[in-house]
Order: C-alpha cells, then structure tokens, then sequence
C-alpha cells in the first residue's frame, strides 16, 4: 500500500473487532501504510500495542465501553467495524421461523445492528466535517436482504 486513496496527509484509523480475523488483517493492512499515522485497535480480547497502534477495550452490546473507547480518539478518519455475531453459547442461527428466540434475537441484533449504530453515535463527532472520511462496518452475507437465498438466520 502506498497510502489509502482519496486521503490528503496522515490518516488516524479505528478497527473494531481488531482481534478477530477480518479486524486483524485489516489491522496489519493500515500499520503498513505510511499514510496512516495511528491504529487505535479496539476489541473485547486484548491487542498487544506497538508503534502506531495503540489498543483498547470494546464491546459492542455495552455503549460505556463504546463511550471510554471514543474518548481514546481524539480525531479519527477512518473508522472499521468487523465485529459480527452468528452464533455464540445458546445463541444459534435460526433455520426456520419455527425456532425464533426473542432472546437469542435480541443478542445478536445488540451486536450485529445497535451496536456499530452506537458506534457511529460515540465516533462520528470526532471525524472532520471536512475532507475525506470513512465509517464502514461489515455484515455476514448470510445478513444480506439482496442475497439469502439460504433462508433463515433472522436474526
């Protein structure tokens, strides 16, 4: 990578979900790029900090931790969710409508929808009004309304 294109000057990224596999590879991706001065690498398991990166905890079902980690960025311009739930303990996909847990439904739209909604409420004010910026979050593609041809997995 030469610097991240459509970016004028230094780039202050967050990754969330950082320990994961997608965060972590996009983690290594932006350390990489001379254009980026500063990885703030959030997540539930801990990230050693090194160099640029500086690390910190999250969880995106619980918005004080989403709060004490946008305090961690005073300014930031890139901002990567790639945290996700499908299955997690009794949560489960749900293969038909048959199997429907409001519980189990309510976890996984906590994590895989309220949760990066809360994100952007914590983050977004502390991106530029200005110039070039990014807020993106990944869904599974089984999340997909244009593209579930597999059925079930509401939640």
């Amino acid at each position: 990578m030469s610097g991240i294109a459509g970016f004028a000057g230094s780039v202050r990224a967050v990754v969330i979900g950082a320990s994961g596999g997608i965060g972590a590879a996009v983690t290594h991706r932006l350390l990489a790029d001379p254009g980026v001065t500063e990885v703030l690498a959030l997540s539930r398991r801990p990230v050693a900090p090194a160099g640029k990166l500086r690390t910190g905890f999250l969880d995106l079902a619980d918005e004080s931790s989403i709060i004490d980690a946008a305090a961690l960025a005073e300014a930031v311009d890139l901002v990567f969710i790639a945290s996700g739930l499908l299955h997690q303990d009794a949560v489960q996909p749900e293969k038909s409508w048959r199997t429907l847990d409001p519980t189990a439904m309510a976890r996984l739209f906590q994590v895989n929808a309220i949760g990066p909604a809360l994100v952007a409420k914590h983050f977004l004010p502390r991106m530029p009004r200005h110039g070039r910026t990014v807020f993106a979050a990944l869904s599974a593609k089984v999340g997909s309304i244009a593209d579930n041809r597999l059925g079930g997995w509401y939640g």
